[in-house]
């Protein structure tokens, strides 16, 4: 015997948590919960393309500086 949920029972519980809030909620509040999420994620995107881009505009940035 497992100490553990099995992978059928923890999505079982899983999409039943789910079922439960969207429930509780109106459509329009889950509909602008999913929409700030999705800008949240959006702007996550961004920010990590931004970090990169400056990484790589110093690495370059410091390359021409070292010839």
């Amino acid at each position: 015997m497992g100490l553990g949920y099995t992978r059928k029972e923890l999505g079982k519980l899983h999409r039943q948590f789910y079922e439960e809030r969207l429930a509780q909620n109106t459509e329009e509040e889950a509909f602008l919960r999913a929409l700030m999420s999705m800008i949240k994620a959006t702007l996550d995107v961004i920010d990590a393309n931004n970090r990169k881009l400056e990484e790589d505009l110093r690495s370059q940035y410091n390359l021409k500086l070292s010839e």
